[in-house]
């Protein structure tokens, strides 16, 4: 049996093993995914793990906050789409040989256009980690006129000019009128539930808002997009589809997407 997993802290609440364990046996795959915490305090212990993937069985593993980055100075090659993002959230071992590879960028774009399409928006990016690197890059090769917006002005102003997209003042959000809004910062995540970077004031009516955030899945931002009469697209989208993705560079074959959104829902449903 081939084992695979979700790498990251937290982990406990990942909905990713529903999804994934639900794929294997829909494809009759022999395999199972299992949740892997790695503490962040403790520097040598993703190390260890991307070093000792022989040793447990495992085939390949997602990665999740907040090792996107970290990850890849223990691969032994990284895609061209995962060097361009710095990084990586889907690991392949084969042979003892580690490969990066990032599905952020796709499942995200897949998830927007479940509501909207993308080329000539005019699209805002919450935030400066590694889930926002993949969706500016992505959004930006879709055709949108990307901006992008941090807490710390320096770190927005050097994805900005990584990227050649433009900075947007706080105070100036609602003026520009975005047509897309993406939150890639964890704030709101669970348990600040009741945060949000804007509110409905800053929102156009009649735009899209996705949030990555799956924990809560209705976050105080998609509530306040709402308010503003914006559509919005909630975190587990882009996590279905990005684990599609994955399921595709593990196996070299279609996912079983409908057993997969199955799972994934039915998962929400327990614990809601």
């Amino acid at each position: 049996m081939k084992i695979f997993g979700i790498v990251g802290h937290p982990v406990e609440h990942s909905l990713s093993p529903a999804m994934h364990n639900a794929a294997y046996k829909a494809a009759k795959i022999d395999a199972e995914y299992r949740c892997f915490d790695v503490d962040p305090e403790e520097w040598e212990d993703l190390a260890n793990f991307c070093y000792e993937t022989d040793l447990h069985g495992i085939a390949g593993f997602s990665v999740t906050m907040p090792f996107k980055e970290r990850i890849m100075e223990y691969m032994d090659h990284v895609e061209v789409l995962a060097k361009e993002v710095a990084s990586v959230n889907t690991v392949v071992n084969e042979k003892s040989t580690l490969a990066g590879f990032n599905t952020d960028a796709t499942g995200a774009m897949k998830a927007l256009q479940e509501k909207t399409e993308i080329f000539g928006k005019k699209a805002l990016v919450l935030g400066a980690g590694g889930a926002a690197r993949a969706i500016i890059y992505a959004l930006r090769e879709f055709g949108a006129e990307v901006f992008v917006f941090n807490r710390t002005p320096d770190k927005a102003k050097e994805m900005a000019k990584r990227f050649t997209v433009q900075t947007v003042d706080f105070r100036k959000i609602k003026q520009e009128g975005f047509d897309i809004i993406v939150n890639c910062t964890p704030v709101g995540m669970f348990p600040s539930t009741k945060e949000s970077l804007l509110v409905a004031d800053q929102i156009k009516e009649g735009a899209v808002v996705m949030d990555v955030i799956t924990h809560p899945v209705e976050t105080q931002l998609l509530r306040e997009a709402k308010k503003a009469g914006a559509e919005v697209v909630s975190g587990e989208r882009m996590l279905l589809h990005q684990a599609a993705d994955q399921f595709v560079v593990w196996f070299n074959r279609p996912a079983p997407v409908e057993a997969m959104e199955k799972a994934l829902y039915e998962e929400l449903v327990k614990r809601s």
